[in-house]
């Protein structure tokens, strides 16, 4: 920034201190997300993808082993149909807790510091759940994981916040494969620990805990956040971190002084409101001979500016009520909270409902092996071979026998396969995000699960085309999560990212919370029932996605909101 410092004569010596400023270009000034553009996607960002991806794939086994052990739990401590649900709820309930802390946490002490502190959290606990005892202890430890993996979200933010705007929203949906690996991996580990060689789900969590501590191992290749940094005015720290990525990806920052996008602004702005006519000031001025203002003039200009009238700009950082601040920002805040509430609820309903529907089969392919024993010779004899396989025409599910009944290696098989429903659901919002945006790609993928729901309802139904309907919605609803990931980060600014994101996640946490007591209990009582309501919570979803007053296709990330202190 070539600044023209200008002292006209007759100013008394108060008025010393009153400069011109000229700014011939914005060079000499950058912002974090000048220098992140600058930087481009390169091995930085690669290394980044693979700790963030590590996290959200751990974050889904942990997720995923539920629908595994609640069933599993159901036979070994002969537990009811609400105390089945409850390993769940308690699990998404502690969630629902830790997601706003974790925004607090991280808003306030760094995206770095509070992802090293849930990796060890989350460790210990989920592999302490692996050591209980009972049933008590069993729900109590879940609930601890469940506390420390609502941090998982913010791998998101802390990712998002090195990415080019350009790459962003690719950058965010391949995550999501990290994600999806990681409920097929689960899903294989319990098909190899349980199924074939028959050992308990004790081993099943100290397995699932494994990848945690590996994770641990890798802190030291990650920087703090540049954006986290410059909000909290570490600038030089900022700085180092944004030349250390530059230097990793073979780029150059721009020249000049990082400084906060706001203060940029506002020394342009008080630059243009100074110097009117700054052509005829350039012919005026005191010049070092050359028409150019010295590197000492202009850093003195610059910092005269920023802090101007004896005060400094601080960021306010992480206060709830800045989710509220304008009618803008509170209906975005109030219908992201519903389709997160919406895409949890769906999303993690398909996967409870999924094992089941497969346990309900079974329970009535039971049942009809009783009926042909006993009725071996009557003409209205059922074959079991025939409808073993058959969900049954029934509005409700019949009481478990009195043997309980596990999943079987053909059913392990069948949920292995319906996780491979995330990859085509990923590919689905990638293809569509940049094309139509992330408001209609969240609404149309919400409508598309609606028409799966109530294409379950077609009874009686084989297993397999059941399991293709499930199949359909576990994809498009995986999307509208993907999308909402994307999309969250993006409307809100840096000084609130973190805790909007993690409000939000707070609030699918709790709608994760409410959907076992549908695919666990209400199921049972109502097949219809369950998937109707389903059907409905997705088209409330996508309504809302439609009602978002702001689309984010192609917008910058936008940097802390500023107040002056005194």
């Amino acid at each position: 920034m070539a600044v023209r410092l200008t002292k006209y004569e007759g100013s008394s010596e108060k008025e010393d201190d009153k400069f011109q400023v000229d700014i011939a270009t914005s060079d000499k000034l950058f912002t974090v997300e000048e220098a992140v553009e600058a930087c481009g996607f390169g091995w930085f960002q690669i290394r980044l993808s693979v700790f963030a991806g590590l996290i959200w794939m751990i974050d889904a086994m942990e997720l995923m082993v539920l629908a595994i052990l609640a069933s599993e739990a159901r036979c070994d401590y002969d537990l009811t149909t609400w105390q089945e649900s409850l390993i769940t709820t308690v699990v998404f309930g502690g969630m629902t807790i830790g997601a706003g802390l974790w925004g607090k946490f991280m808003d306030k002490y760094g995206r770095r510091r509070g992802l090293f502190v849930f990796c060890v959290f989350v460790a210990l606990m989920s592999l302490l759940s692996a050591f209980a005892p009972n049933y008590p202890t069993l729900i109590a430890f879940r609930g601890l994981v469940g506390l420390g993996v609502a941090g998982s979200s913010q791998a998101v933010t802390f990712y998002a916040e090195f990415v080019p705007a350009k790459s962003r929203a690719y950058c965010l949906i391949f995550i999501e494969v990290f994600f999806a690996f990681g409920t097929f991996l689960e899903v294989l580990l319990a098909l190899v620990v349980l199924a074939h060689f028959h050992m308990d789900w004790h081993w099943l969590l100290g397995f699932t805990a494994v990848p945690m501590f590996i994770d641990l191992l890798a802190f030291g290749l990650v920087p703090e956040s540049a954006r986290y940094l410059v909000a909290s005015n570490k600038i030089e720290k900022a700085r180092e971190v944004l030349e250390r990525i530059a230097r990793i990806n073979g780029k150059k920052l721009p020249e000049g002084r990082l400084v906060p996008k706001h203060e940029k602004e506002k020394i342009e702005t008080n630059t243009q409101t100074q110097n009117p006519k700054k052509d005829d000031d350039r012919k005026d001025a005191t010049e070092n001979g050359d028409g150019k203002a010295t590197d000492s003039d202009t850093s003195d200009t610059t910092e005269r500016l920023i802090n101007q009238s004896g005060k400094h700009t601080t960021t306010d950082r992480g206060r709830f009520a800045d989710l509220f601040s304008t009618k803008t920002r509170t209906a975005t805040t109030v219908l992201l909270w519903i389709i997160w509430f919406g895409s949890a609820f769906g999303y993690y309903g398909v996967v409870l409902l999924t094992t089941e529907i497969l346990n309900i089969i079974n329970e009535q392919g039971n049942k009809t092996l009783t009926v042909n024993s006993t009725y071996m010779n009557s003409s209205s004899s059922i074959s079991s071979s025939a409808t073993a396989d058959v969900l049954q025409c029934i509005d409700a599910a019949p009481a478990p026998t009195t043997t309980c009944s596990r999943l079987k290696t053909d059913d392990y098989v069948q949920v292995l396969w319906t996780t491979t429903a995330e990859f085509p659901g990923l590919l689905l919002t990638v293809f569509l995000i940049e094309r139509i945006g992330r408001k209609k790609t969240m609404a149309l993928e919400f409508f598309l699960a609606v028409l799966f729901f109530l294409l379950m309802y077609i009874c009686p139904i084989h297993k397999v085309l059941l399991m293709m309907f499930i199949f359909g919605a576990r994809s498009v609803l995986t999307g509208t999560f993907q999308a909402a990931f994307v999309y969250t980060p993006e409307v809100y600014p840096t000084s609130v990212r973190a805790l909007g994101v993690g409000a939000c996640s707070s609030v699918s946490f709790f709608g994760a919370m409410l959907t076992p007591f549908v695919a666990e209990v209400l199921l049972r009582k109502t097949l219809r029932g369950g998937e109707g309501l389903y059907a409905a919570v997705c088209v409330v979803g996508g309504i809302c996605a439609l009602l978002l007053p702001i689309e984010t296709k192609g917008r910058e990330l936008r940097e802390s909101t500023t107040i002056v202190a005194d």
